[in-house]
């Protein structure tokens, strides 16, 4: 009996995203949900898909931007882009990063289970093996500037990054109060340390995302942020 396709639906509208989640799954289709760029690193790590349904405005990282990963990375997923931007631009972009379709909310789920089909039966199966674990340990080098995976990937930082990941080592998971980084990193008033730390976090994770990894800092509400992976210093 042949395996029925496997999607990965990255939508950061949560009733949006389980309304189409059930109507493709209601369709025979094995569909994995992802709200951001982070969930969609963890799945592809760990899982094999036939074709990505990405929305583009996602908190942590552009759509267009996890359609080149796909296209440089793993040639034979689908990409179908869905979108609420619909300017001759975006479109371009869309299908400049990889996309094969790209198609504008809102979308009759119909058309997007028959955008799908179409595309899984193109494309053909592809190698299902697993990707290899996530699970990684981390090694920062104060003089270089440079975190590093024990993968062999490596990545440059700022000072300020370098600041914020070395508040983190030795701590094996313990999370950070907010107030405590932003101290660290010598923000000033609240509302300034809320932006100027936010604006760090992010940065910070868009660089581990780049490297095709995922983002070892999670931020756990009230309670403050946590590096999940073994980190040491250098």
């Amino acid at each position: 009996m042949k395996s029925p396709a496997r999607i990965l639906l990255v939508e950061d509208d949560n009733d949006l995203r389980e309304g189409l989640a059930d109507y493709l799954r209601l369709s025979g289709l094995q569909v994995t949900e992802a709200n951001c760029g982070m969930a969609f690193h963890r799945a592809v790590r760990s899982e094999h898909f036939d074709v990505a349904i990405l929305d583009v405005n996602l908190p942590d990282i552009s759509g267009f931007e996890l359609a080149a990963s796909i296209a440089r990375d793993r040639e034979h997923m689908g990409i179908i882009m869905l979108t609420a931007r619909a300017r001759h631009s975006d479109r371009i972009r869309g299908y400049t990063e990889g996309a094969d379709l790209y198609l504008t909310k809102p979308v009759v789920a119909e058309e997007l289970l028959l955008a799908v089909r179409n595309l899984v039966r193109r494309i053909g199966p592809s190698d299902p093996s697993p990707a290899r674990p996530a699970k990684l340990s981390w090694k920062l080098n104060l003089r270089m500037r440079r975190l590093s995976a024990s993968d062999g990937s490596s990545i440059d930082l700022t000072g300020r990054e370098v600041l914020l990941v070395e508040q983190f080592a030795g701590l094996e998971g313990k999370p950070i109060p907010r107030h405590v980084l932003s101290d660290a990193l010598r923000y000033g008033a609240a509302n300034a340390e809320s932006r100027g730390l936010d604006a760090a976090l992010r940065r910070f994770r868009q660089k581990i995302i780049e490297a095709g990894l995922e983002p070892p800092l999670v931020s756990i509400q009230n309670i403050g942020i946590r590096f999940t992976d073994p980190l040491e210093l250098a």
